[in-house]
């Protein structure tokens, strides 16, 4: 096997206390900004999602408790009038049904 130094230890460490403490920071500004007092797990995947340097890190990470990031879809964000969904359910989802005579 390989020979592992006693120093790598110490190391490891500090490189989980600086990320430690750069998710907390992240968190607790993100709490403050919800008007709340305790960080809970919301507020640590949202200071994660946020930020560009955390997000590969975590990419693979399931947080239970912590819900989905907010976001509409472009495609939802159009103009709609009253009538714009009027018959939806009724109406084809393609120009082309299978089955219609032209």
């Amino acid at each position: 096997g390989r020979f592992i130094r006693p120093a790598s230890a110490v190391y490891l460490g500090a490189v989980i206390e600086y990320l430690l403490a750069e998710v907390l920071e992240l968190a607790g500004n993100c709490a403050r900004d919800n008007k709340r007092k305790i960080i809970k797990p919301r507020h640590i995947m949202m200071a994660v999602e946020m930020d560009d340097e955390l997000k590969p890190l975590f990419s693979d990470v399931i947080m239970p408790g912590s819900g989905v990031v907010p976001g509409v879809h472009t495609c939802l964000m159009g103009k709609r009038d009253q009538d714009s969904f009027r018959g939806w359910a009724r109406q084809g989802l393609s120009k082309t049904r299978v089955g219609a005579k032209e």
